[in-house]
């Protein structure tokens, strides 16, 4: 009777080593091709689209009021430190940047809409959260994926958990193309975010060149 209590506990701890191990934060990290960013009509949702994944997130302030101004043209951001962690859950941060040879008016602007001063720069700097899904065979049509982007852009995450946990945990995208080729979010029409200048880790602008 002993041996099997002592074989029980030697059981549980075993598994409890298993569990640690699956769930220790291990850092990995991985990279892909950034194919699409867009943004839902009614302005509650942004979607970063890649090959493997689908990155939805909450609509931030900065942003909002950087894809409804006319300044925008005029902004440089990049986006770093994604990283994932059980359900799938995706955070990061963004920095926004105006030009150095902006006019006095965007200038003016952008300070309005939450910028603030930094030496010789106009910045913003904000984080977003929301959730990763599996793109699941999900396929843009050709013009529809290079009309936003002239040249393929790569973007870095980090797995905070082992990749089997999180690929066991990982949801279909919950993106669908229609009839009419409309791309929707939750029953939410996407438009394509165009003539913003956006650039992914420090990579050079999407719409430069």
């Amino acid at each position: 009777m002993k041996g099997r209590v002592l074989l029980l506990i030697w059981v549980v701890l075993l598994a409890g080593c298993v569990t640690s191990g699956l769930y220790r934060n291990k850092g990995e990290r991985y990279s892909e091709a950034v194919e699409q960013v867009m943004v839902s009509s009614d302005g509650a949702w942004f979607v970063v689209l890649a090959g493997r994944y689908h990155y939805v997130f909450p609509m931030t302030d900065g942003l909002s009021a950087t894809f409804a101004s006319d300044f925008h043209r005029q902004v440089r951001a990049s986006f770093d430190s994604f990283t994932v962690k059980r359900s799938n859950r995706i955070t990061g941060r963004y920095h926004l940047r105006l030009a150095a040879n902006a006019s006095e008016q965007d200038q003016a602007a952008a300070l309005a809409a939450g910028y603030r001063s930094d030496g010789d720069d106009i910045v913003y700097h904000g984080s977003v959260r929301g959730r990763r899904y599996a793109a699941g065979g999900f396929e843009l049509e050709r013009s529809a994926r290079m009309q936003p982007l002239n040249r393929r852009y790569d973007i870095t995450v980090t797995e905070s958990l082992s990749p089997e946990v999180l690929a066991a945990r990982t949801l279909v995208t919950p993106l669908a193309i229609m009839a009419d080729g409309a791309i929707v979010l939750f029953s939410i029409p996407l438009v394509v975010v165009v003539g913003t200048d956006i650039a992914i880790n420090g990579m050079p602008a999407l719409h430069s060149q």
